[in-house]
């Protein structure tokens, strides 16, 4: 996961369920043990990003 948020700018929930083969729920607990910056400002379809 870490190789896949260094190599894009912004990621989604649904893009890191799809590339590591898990849900988006899943990918959303990797995101938040990461703790990587949420960037969209938004409740729902939220991306995160290095800044």
């Amino acid at each position: 996961m870490v190789d896949f948020i260094l190599a894009r700018p912004i990621a989604s929930a649904g893009m890191i369920a799809a590339v590591l083969g898990v849900t988006p729920r899943a990918a959303q607990d990797m995101v938040g043990e990461l703790g990587l910056r949420e960037i969209t400002g938004r409740g729902r379809y939220r991306a995160w990003g290095i800044l």
